[in-house]
């Protein structure tokens, strides 16, 4: 698949059909994201086809020095928080794929898979600013300048909703009994 800027410059140049391109790349990305946010909302797939059709609109805004996955994710966060202020609703930490490479006994899966569900229960009740930094960071694996970028923060904010966000998780962890580090 061409370079990210190169397809860029061709839709500019008014090749639409090349614009397939980066929505195939990107898709499950972008509707992991939302799942993240939003949790599983039955109106995904025109969530997703909202946020290409508004990256589309917006690509000659895009600045080329700057990663453009970077900058979908923050079109797709900022879309996702919109939803969430519409809807007025705390967003679904929806269950995840548990990838276990050599489980040791089916025993080892469910306790490993039961600890997962609690941390995100517990993560629930985290205020939003952080439960987001915190699940782009360790759900998505995002660096904390794809976060910053994504959600339009800078890395100083970043940092600090993390180390914070932490911090309550932990407090919230061991106040409930559940242990843990």
């Amino acid at each position: 698949m061409e370079d990210d800027k190169e397809i860029i410059e061709q839709v500019l140049q008014g090749n639409k059909e090349a614009y397939e391109q980066i929505i195939l790349k990107y898709q499950g990305r972008v509707l992991s994201l939302i799942h993240k946010m939003l949790g599983y909302p039955q109106e995904k797939q025109d969530i997703v086809q909202e946020i290409f059709m508004k990256a589309y609109y917006h690509l000659p805004q895009y600045k080329p020095q700057h990663k453009f996955s970077s900058w979908l994710y923050r079109i797709t966060a900022n879309h996702c928080l919109d939803e969430i202020r519409r809807r007025k609703r705390t967003p679904y930490v929806g269950e995840m794929d548990f990838d276990v490479s050599d489980p040791a006994t089916p025993e080892t899966v469910y306790l490993e898979k039961e600890q997962k569900t609690i941390l995100q229960q517990r993560m629930k009740s985290l205020e939003r600013n952080y439960r987001v930094v915190l699940e782009m960071r360790y759900l998505q694996s995002l660096t904390y300048e794809e976060i910053g970028k994504s959600l339009g923060i800078p890395l100083s904010t970043v940092r600090t909703r993390i180390a914070h966000g932490k911090k309550k998780l932990r407090k919230i962890i061991q106040q409930s009994g559940k242990g843990g580090k």
